[in-house]
């Protein structure tokens, strides 16, 4: 019955059904198979509103109106003109900011679509202009916007994984913070070696013309600092920072004069939807949990493992390839949800750290982001910059390889992962 209702998800999946309702369907289906159709009701009547009556939550989309607030107040604009300015004039300079902005914008919206969008439009023409090839130049914006918003805080798939998994939201943020340098500082490597070979850079700026790029950033930059130390230092709660963090950008906005209120509603709206879209997954995430709990699979998965006398490591293994391929075909937040249920409990039987498995799971599911079928943020890229599909797909390889060393990396040292929130 376990491997039907497999077979059910996957053939929903590829016809495209929402994946809420793909939760939901293949939950309740086996729950009535196992329990009966009475005990299913009780779920129903109970779940929709104890899976989303969590404080936490309102994390969400308190930091998705702060990302809209920044994102309509063009401060990623400002952001990239900055770093530009103070090292464009050096060979890969273009591609260092790119990769630089990329993780600012990042942190400003903690989107992967948001900062890849942006990224687009901005940083793909620049480096073009500087004399980087537009495969390259498509590529990086394709790959490092996406997976430098995830990483570094906030992060909505790590808040999500930590309320699904019950972790503390703020010890995952944190625990983003050097995976994301490390991958930036790998992408910076990557570029400056390519702009080096194609002498890559832009005339050279006045001190007058940087610190006047600068003044108009540094708002923005404190606010995200404030909002960081809210939650390293436990002044507050992450909800309360993600608060802070809204009316902050907002404050930003409309003192810089980019933010009307016209664009105020717009953005709450904005923010109701997509907050209404994620609570959904979770209703059918829950429902589809208790029926895998039901089924004790992944206790009997581990018995399983455990009798056959495999290796944690080889057991790993599998998960990122699984991790990997699953990314190919369905997108960041459906497959963390589909999977939790049977591989966090799996993981946590191994011996592995909760936050360590977070921080490389979101990380293992944003390459599916830039893989094909699916591969989103290609379409988003050569959309919002011009450059063809397939050219965006042949560079985007390069920096899979990086981001997949950059994976590596933190299985190896997970310390790199673990030593920020240990000394929170």
């Amino acid at each position: 019955m376990l491997l039907l209702m497999a077979i059910l998800l996957i053939i929903l999946l590829f016809i495209r059904m929402p994946i809420a309702f793909v939760l939901l369907v293949v939950g309740s289906i086996g729950t009535i198979t196992l329990i009966g159709y009475d005990p299913l009701t009780g779920i129903y009547s109970t779940t929709a509103y104890r899976s989303i009556n969590n404080f936490t939550f309102s994390t969400i989309p308190l930091f998705i109106l702060m990302a809209h607030f920044m994102s309509k107040s063009r401060i990623a604009d400002d952001l990239f003109e900055c770093i530009l300015r103070w090292i464009g004039h050096k060979p890969g300079g273009v591609g260092v900011s790119t990769v630089l902005g990329s993780a600012g914008f990042g942190t400003l919206t903690g989107s992967s679509i948001a900062a890849t969008t942006v990224m687009s439009e901005i940083a793909v023409p620049k480096m073009i202009k500087a004399k980087y090839p537009d495969w390259f130049a498509s590529g990086l914006v394709a790959t490092s916007s996406g997976t430098l918003a995830v990483m570094i805080p906030p992060s909505i798939p790590l808040i999500i994984y930590g309320i699904q998994t019950e972790n503390s939201i703020g010890k995952l943020l944190i625990a983003g913070i050097l995976p994301g340098l490390l991958l930036a500082f790998l992408l910076c490597i990557t570029v400056i070696w390519v702009g080096i070979k194609e002498n890559s850079k832009t005339e050279r700026y006045s001190w007058k013309e940087r610190w006047q790029s600068t003044i108009k950033i540094w708002p923005s930059v404190l606010l995200i600092l404030l909002v960081l130390s809210f939650i390293y230092f436990g002044f507050g709660t992450t909800t309360e920072a993600a608060s802070f963090g809204a009316f902050g950008a907002m404050v930003i906005g409309l003192t810089m004069r980019r933010l009307n209120w016209k664009m105020i509603v717009e953005s709450l709206v904005t923010t109701a939807k997509q907050s209404g879209m994620i609570f959904i997954i979770v209703v059918g995430a829950h429902v589809f949990t208790y029926y895998v709990t039901m089924t004790r699979v992944t206790q009997d998965i581990l018995a399983f493992i455990q009798a056959s006398g495999m290796s944690t490591w080889m057991i790993l293994a599998a998960i990122v390839i699984l991790y990997l391929i699953l990314g190919m075909f369905m997108d960041l937040l459906g497959s963390l949800l589909v999977t939790l249920p049977l591989v966090y409990p799996l993981l946590l039987g191994l011996g592995y750290d909760p936050i360590w498995a977070g921080i490389v799971i979101v990380l293992l599911l944003e390459i599916g982001l830039v893989t094909p079928p699916v591969g989103i943020n290609i379409y988003i890229t050569s959309q919002h910059s011009g450059v063809p599909v397939n050219t965006v797909l042949r560079g985007s390889w390069l920096f899979i390889g990086v981001v997949l060393l950059a994976a590596i990396l933190l299985i190896i040292f997970p310390e790199i992962v673990l030593f920020l929130p240990s000394i929170m």
